[in-house]
């Protein structure tokens, strides 16, 4: 990404540079610009980026650089680098600040490879009430299923692991073979694949996990950020009356269809 901002800022300086015609028929550009330009460089005018006095120092590249941490492979994140000096190495006062980037994270969400089946859980605690839920997908992002179901847990670590527990023996009972699980608990996708330790609560719901993932021909554990974890972050809020439910498409309500027609689209979802 940073090439590719680099390169457009070369192209809006290229293309800032008034031409001129000579009588040789040959094109050329002016060395001088206008009044009104200012160099992207150094942000003083009287010359182009090309004739910027502080080309080559290190101390003055202050250009937007990208850096990607990707929890899963559906998501990433920009920032700018935060220089104490403007950038055109003078003192902080300077007419022309550089002033930092806010974060700005990126996530959609993916759909499963043919022959996968994709659930999606999340789990909420709010009010002294905690409930689960959890949606399957195929490879085209289309429902197959979703659950719901009231917990009496309020650790929300293990409400987590709740959802998962829960969907795996769910997806047991439809016939699924290969299953990729993705929650928006960081902590359970690491504890779940052995990347950190799980708690003292967690144990029954941990082994019991790894023992279902052990019935499956093919599996994965990946974490999603919040919101490309939309549609089953409604499901877990939804109260349908009952302590745990199965329900089908047909009786989705429009806003998780609106959701999940979404995510099959591709929408991106940002993060600040």
């Amino acid at each position: 990404m940073a090439a590719v901002l680099n390169n457009y800022s070369n192209f809006q300086d290229f293309h800032s540079i008034p031409v001129t015609k000579p009588t040789t028929g040959k094109w050329r550009r002016s060395r001088i610009p206008p009044e009104d330009y200012i160099c992207h460089r150094c942000h003083v005018g009287g010359h182009y980026i090309q004739h910027c006095p502080v080309n080559g120092d290190p101390e003055v590249d202050t250009r937007v650089s990208k850096a990607s941490e990707l929890s899963s492979k559906n998501s990433g994140v920009l920032y700018a680098s935060t220089p104490t000096l403007c950038s055109c190495n003078s003192k902080a006062d300077c007419v022309y600040p550089v002033h930092p980037l806010p974060p700005i994270k990126w996530c959609i969400w993916t759909k499963p490879e043919i022959g996968w089946i994709k659930l999606n859980t999340d789990g909420s605690v709010s009010d002294g009430n905690s409930s689960i839920g959890g949606l399957f997908r195929d490879y085209k992002g289309e429902p197959l299923c979703a659950f719901f179901a009231k917990t009496l847990h309020q650790n929300t670590f293990v409400v987590e692991l709740t959802a998962i527990w829960r969907g795996l023996h769910l997806a047991l009972s439809l016939g699924i073979r290969a299953i990729w699980i993705e929650s928006d608990s960081l902590s359970a996708v690491k504890t779940i694949n052995g990347d950190q330790p799980g708690g003292p609560t967690s144990g029954f719901y941990l082994s019991e996990i790894r023992e279902l993932l052990a019935n499956f021909e093919s599996y994965r554990v990946t974490h999603s950020w919040r919101e490309a974890n939309k549609a089953a972050d409604y499901v877990s809020r939804m109260d349908v009356g009952l302590v745990d439910v199965v329900f089908w498409p047909p009786d989705f309500p429009d806003m998780l269809h609106h959701i999940i027609m979404d995510d099959a689209q591709g929408r991106v979802y940002f993060r600040q």
